[in-house]
């Protein structure tokens, strides 16, 4: 179909976010207590504006100190992205011998990557020891010091099978499932180390059965480590001392001394990014210092744009009075007029931050367009009634940009208590029914019909219900973008 960079670039951000979120519930399930240390691990969205971060690992388990770093991947290989040239983007930049790599398989589903329910770990020391075993592939870019695939060499079998039997040299399995027939599979393993034993099951495309490092990592007993986050907040590495200020607003059994330990560094600490940091744990620990500490922060100079930015998103997490208030205020200032900072304050009020949806209302039909299509796609299929209402009386002003705004948050939320809304809005006749027709014609085919069924309303709707978003092959947005690309290449 072409080259389309940004939907390629989003599908692997999915797949990222998606596999960190399922190394993050698995950890969960085995104990441990997983926070994402790297902002923003667990999510797709993309900005622009963006501090340049401390190369952290994506998780940290603030019980026991583990760190995580996670790779997705379609095709499961032990495989990490590496600029052999620049020490700062090094595949192990960051990351300590005892921290974990976690590598997640990620099937295609028919809404898009698919994360296995389990990862293969390996420690970080077993990485590096085994790293003369790698290879590095060609440049992804031609930049200076673009990164490049490195590749441990190892076993990953495409199907779910159990091993028959293991000697110095093969690994013999029995591939099953799938829909095909059973049939043995011999494997060589060279340079490799097996990583099971006869009668063992692996899973396709989950299981790396056998590979270059001495072994796979026994997550569990890093369950057995007592993590100390206020010894490390003076840490000579800002990598330490970030992962501690972060991880103190989530130990309730610290709390007097976390909040003693915070303020100390609000007026110490050099490192710019390791401050912010520490200032929104005190703020989430109900510190006025850290507040203010933020507020400083957002408002500093141009030439703090991108941490500024970072307070931003700082301010969406506290999910408080005090974060709405200053997302608010930031949203409507002049100041970040034309700005992401003011995008990602909108942003943030919404569905992925604060869920303050009636906050949302005066930007839905901003003039500076990408505010409005970020107050527009803020809204949740959670937004409350009352939002909801305000959103429908909307649909009969006579300012056709801001109906049409509404209109699009309504299809946005496309929840059974907008369709109700809606539908008594029509029903009252007191309203232009255009409007109201025409969003109720762009809610979901299925919810609409077992809705209206049996009603004249119905039959008025059922040309646009064909056309509707799902109603058929063609109304999707993969087609819709496919067809529009192919449309463009007129000339």
């Amino acid at each position: 179909m072409g080259f389309k960079v940004n939907s390629s670039f989003l599908r692997f951000l999915t797949m990222g976010a998606l596999g960190v979120r399922s190394v993050r519930a698995e950890l969960k399930s085995r104990g441990f207590e997983p926070i994402e240390l790297e902002r923003y691990c667990t999510a797709n969205k993309i900005w622009t504006t963006k501090v340049k971060r401390l190369r952290l690992p994506d998780l940290l388990c603030v019980k026991t100190g583990l760190r995580v770093e996670v790779r997705a991947k379609s095709d499961l290989m032990i495989r990490m992205s590496d600029a052999p040239n620049n020490p700062e983007r090094a595949w192990d930049a960051g990351l300590r011998r005892e921290d974990l790599v976690a590598l997640v398989g990620c099937a295609e589903g028919p809404d898009g990557p698919v994360p296995a329910d389990e990862a293969a770990y390996f420690s970080v020391a077993t990485l590096r020891d085994s790293v003369r075993l790698s290879k590095l592939g060609p440049p992804k870019s031609a930049s200076e010091g673009a990164e490049r695939d490195r590749t441990w060499p190892s076993t990953v079998p495409r199907r779910p099978g159990r091993v028959l039997s293991l000697d110095t040299d093969k690994l013999v399995v029995m591939l099953e499932g799938d829909g095909a027939p059973a049939r043995r599979q011999t494997y060589r393993l060279r340079d490799k180390h097996a990583y099971v034993k006869p009668g063992e099951r692996f899973v396709g495309n989950t299981t790396v059965v056998a590979g270059a490092p001495q072994s796979r990592a026994d997550v569990n007993q890093y369950l057995r480590s007592r993590y100390d986050p206020l010894r490390d907040v003076t840490a000579e590495s800002s990598v330490d001392r970030y992962a501690a200020v972060k991880a103190l607003r989530f130990r309730s059994d610290l709390h007097d001394d976390a909040v003693r330990a915070l303020h100390g560094l609000l007026d110490t600490e050099h490192e710019p990014r390791v401050r912010l940091e520490a200032a929104g744990s005190a703020a989430a620990l109900g510190s006025k210092s850290g507040e203010e500490r933020i507020v400083e922060i957002l408002w500093a100079d141009g030439s703090a744009a991108e941490m500024s930015m970072e307070a931003i998103l700082v301010l969406t997490e506290l999910k408080n009075e005090f974060a709405r208030e200053q997302l608010r205020v930031a949203a409507g200032h002049g100041r970040f007029h034309g700005d992401e900072r003011r995008q990602a304050a909108i942003w943030g009020l919404g569905k992925e931050g604060l869920k303050s949806y009636r906050d949302l209302l005066p930007f839905i039909a901003d003039d500076e367009e990408n505010a409005a299509f970020h107050a527009i796609a803020a809204f949740g299929p959670d937004t409350p009634k009352d939002v909801i209402d305000l959103l429908v009386a909307t649909l009969a002003e006579d300012d056709v940009r801001r109906a049409a705004a509404a209109s699009e948050a309504l299809r946005v939320i496309d929840s059974l208590v907008a369709l109700k809304s809606l539908v008594a809005a029509a029903n009252t006749g007191v309203q232009r029914d255009d409007w109201l027709l025409a969003t109720i014609g762009r809610l979901a085919p299925d919810m609409v019909r077992a809705e209206l069924r049996g009603t004249g309303l119905l039959e008025r709707l059922q040309p646009m219900l064909l056309v509707a978003q799902g109603a058929n092959w063609l109304a999707n947005e993969d087609a819709t973008n496919d067809i529009g690309f192919l449309l463009k290449q007129v000339l």
